[in-house]
């Protein structure tokens, strides 16, 4: 099991439903995604979050915070192919 993907998943269905409803701001932090699916690797999440993360998209918190308090802005108005990934 591949808890990071399991993250990623969570987070481009959350983006998802953002989209179809029209509301084109998500706000993620890391802790509540955490009490969210009821466990605690924070560095998986934190790099799922990053992974998430697609151009325009910007963090909250410091980038390179490694805390629950870890923290990104999604824009969902355009999920399209073409905006590329921020991290890899």
């Amino acid at each position: 099991m591949n808890i990071q993907k399991d993250y990623e998943a969570i987070i481009q269905w959350k983006k998802q439903e953002h989209h179809i409803n029209g509301w084109n701001v998500m706000d993620l932090s890391c802790e509540g995604l955490l009490e969210e699916t009821e466990t605690n690797n924070v560095k998986a999440c934190i790099e799922a979050m990053k992974g998430c993360m697609l151009e325009g998209d910007s963090f909250l918190t410091d980038e390179n915070l490694k805390t629950r308090k870890f923290a990104v802005r999604y824009y969902c108005d355009n999920l399209s192919e073409s905006r590329r990934k921020m991290f890899w």
